[in-house]
């Protein structure tokens, strides 16, 4: 069934919702200013930045034809379990370990991706994970599994 670009559509509008949501509920903290940021700035920035993305995403869509996208659950379930094992297993395995699996499962849900690049990706991201949050921004993570 040909109609408008209803994933484009949809996309833009979920962007938009939570861009509001963040702008919205950012505004019970101190926004303080460009040289001085309080701690809501940064959210209702990023914000407003999701807003204006939703609707050059949205906007243009209701001008295009599209096919209706398929849903597919099993894809969704992947992504939703990779971050509920990124939680469980942070504290138990350690930083390196829960970012391994959890990209590997999140991974999982690309029918193209094979084992070697679901397990090439996995290490990829986790020393980025590592470089950017443990010694970039020196967060108190634990990062290997106690006693390792």
């Amino acid at each position: 069934m040909k109609g408008k670009d209803i994933g484009d559509i949809l996309g833009g509008a979920l962007l938009i919702a939570i861009g509001l949501f963040a702008a919205i509920y950012a505004q019970r903290y101190n926004f303080g200013t460009a040289a001085q940021m309080g701690p809501g700035f940064f959210p209702v920035v990023l914000g407003v930045i999701l807003i204006g993305l939703g609707v050059v995403i949205a906007v243009p869509a209701f001008a295009r034809i599209g096919e209706m996208p398929e849903f597919r659950w099993q894809p969704l379930g992947l992504v939703m379990a990779a971050i509920i094992l990124f939680s469980v297993t942070l504290r138990p395995l350690g930083l390196i370990l829960a970012t391994m699996a959890s990209v590997f499962v999140a991974a999982s849900a690309d029918r193209n991706f094979t084992w070697f690049g679901r397990a090439v990706t996995s290490v990829g991201i986790a020393v980025l994970v590592f470089l950017i949050f443990r010694l970039g921004l020196g967060m108190n993570l634990p990062v290997w599994p106690r006693g390792f």
